[in-house]
């Protein structure tokens, strides 16, 4: 492995964590260099591979490729910057084995876990696993992710966005980290979600979201359509039907029928939406629509020019 793959290595790994301001120039002054690009995206990919994948994984991948063009150097290249990425990530997760996921053009939106969890990443969320002995923590970063937990009772998940943490031990649930109020929705089990460091904490049913903001997590309501989800079975959209089909469905959903002084008047067009089902505001709104006048009496509502 030469000096500027095993730095472009090392810019790809560091580069994909926090880095300062001075990295990022030092980084621009080093990737402007004649060779430096091609070497940086090259790592890109392996440092990707190294983060995502297992060891035996990369290893064998790496072992495929020993006998195509340039695969040497691509499986030297990646073993290297496996011991780079496992390094810096057991350093930036709490000195735990676990390294670190995180979205971006070479990687997949859902990430399986050590424990058989899964996570799938949006909206360019990053995360860091930090799993222990005696239990699974893992810090979302920006976007959204959608967790489906492995049961393990021994472990409690715990995902960290913001000031938020969420705590399950098997269920799904989603975290919005898109904003400084994280949200989180429950879609199966159930969860508890709590500011960060302090007591105040709300549990969710499925279908229930949360939010958190400094002075605590709260229940979102659910929001309710001013839209009649289904129409009554009596609704009659009209497209240019007769007047004289209109007033027979209305006859038949009302006792007091209505009736038109001229049968001339059965063939006008009518047009829109009518609940059949009220015979008197029927009448006054086709009457309206159409330049008419009503009458009612005990017996009948009357339409007539």
């Amino acid at each position: 492995m030469s000096s500027v793959e095993r730095e472009a290595a090392e810019w790809a790994v560091r580069m994909r964590g926090t880095p300062t301001e001075a990295d990022r120039e030092a980084f621009e002054r080093w990737y402007a260099k004649p060779g430096n690009a091609e070497a940086f995206a090259m790592s890109e990919d392996d440092v990707a591979l190294a983060r995502t994948g297992s060891r035996s994984r990369i290893e064998a991948k790496a072992g495929s490729k020993r006998n195509a063009a340039g695969g040497l150097r691509w499986a030297v290249a990646t073993i290297a910057a496996v011991g780079i990425a496992l390094a810096f990530a057991w350093h930036m997760n709490g000195q735990t084995e676990t390294p670190q996921i995180a979205t971006g053009p070479m990687l997949p939106g859902q990430l399986r876990l050590a424990d058989g969890s899964t996570v799938t990443l949006m909206d360019g969320a990053w995360a860091e696993p930090q799993f222990s002995e005696t239990g699974r923590r893992i810090r979302l970063h920006g976007g959204r992710a959608k967790f489906d937990v492995a049961h393990d009772s021994a472990r409690p998940f715990i995902v960290v966005a913001g000031i938020s943490e969420t705590t399950a031990l098997g269920t799904v649930f989603e975290v919005d980290a898109r904003s400084d109020v994280p949200k989180v929705k429950l879609l199966r089990g159930s969860v508890e979600v709590r500011l960060g460091g302090t007591a105040k904490a709300v549990r969710l049913a499925p279908g229930e979201s949360a939010e958190v903001s400094g002075t605590g997590p709260r229940l979102i309501p659910a929001m309710t359509s001013p839209v009649q989800a289904t129409e009554p079975a009596t609704m009659l959209v009209a497209d240019r039907l007769p007047l004289g089909a209109v007033i027979d469905a209305a006859n038949k959903a009302n006792a007091k029928p209505i009736q038109l002084a001229d049968p001339a008047l059965a063939s006008l067009p009518v047009t829109g939406r009518f609940d059949v089902a009220d015979g008197a505001s029927l009448a006054r709104k086709l009457a309206a629509a159409l330049g008419l006048e009503t009458a009612e009496s005990p017996d009948a509502i009357t339409l007539r020019k």
